[in-house]
């Protein structure tokens, strides 16, 4: 996510109020696991924290960071469990083994979120700064995956530059997550499978 967007706390200064804002966003974690935004309220929060609204503000900021921090430490933890099945990919087998195996991956970690609790975010996100495509998570697979392909002993990887890597990764996983983001009944079946490998096969390939 862009520096431009602010997710930031009072830095607490004192024991008891670090504990303060563990408990506030054990909370907020505790509704995001009910997977419905429209429990993401000053309100709710606070009925759920145990804490005034009064303290929730001055902890948080704005009461939407709690939420938009914990979902977007969510993200990067999605991430760095992508980047490590890339790094561990054996490099004697050939591309499209790698991307089979890389779509199940992202199928597998993409229906762990609820959809509802993605469109939040990205919905937030764009009224802070206008819309943006959020394209962190996709930038942070280009080392990995470049050193997965140099390290590929099958020559079906193609060489190229980590500016046109980085669109490639950014179009791929839109083939593979966004059917999940907005509940189209074509996720996670067989053909939106086929359509994932085969495309993404292409694009990286020789």
């Amino acid at each position: 996510m862009s520096d431009k967007i602010s997710i930031a706390f009072q830095e607490p200064k004192q024991d008891r109020s670090k504990k303060t804002l563990d408990d506030i966003l054990e909370a907020a974690s505790n509704l995001i696991d009910q997977a419905d935004p429209e429990l993401f309220t000053s309100r709710i929060l606070a009925e759920e924290s145990g804490y005034s609204l009064g303290t929730l503000n001055k902890r948080l900021i704005s009461v939407e960071n709690a939420f938009l921090w914990l979902i977007k430490k969510g993200q990067e933890r999605h991430v760095k469990d992508i980047s490590q099945f890339i790094s561990a990919f054996d490099p004697g087998l050939p591309l499209q083994t790698f991307v089979e195996n890389l779509v199940d991956a992202v199928f597998t970690i993409i229906k762990r979120i609820n959809p509802a609790v993605i469109r939040y975010y990205e919905h937030r996100v764009s009224l802070r700064m206008g819309f943006i495509e959020n394209y962190d998570r996709a930038d942070a697979l280009v080392k990995p995956l470049q050193e997965a392909s140099r390290n590929n002993k099958t020559g079906t990887f193609r060489e190229m530059s980590d500016t046109e890597l980085r669109i490639i990764l950014r179009a791929a996983l839109s083939l593979a997550e966004r059917p999940f983001v907005y509940s189209d009944p074509i996720a996670g079946t067989r053909e939106h499978r086929e359509i994932a490998v085969r495309n993404i096969t292409l694009m990286l390939g020789r």
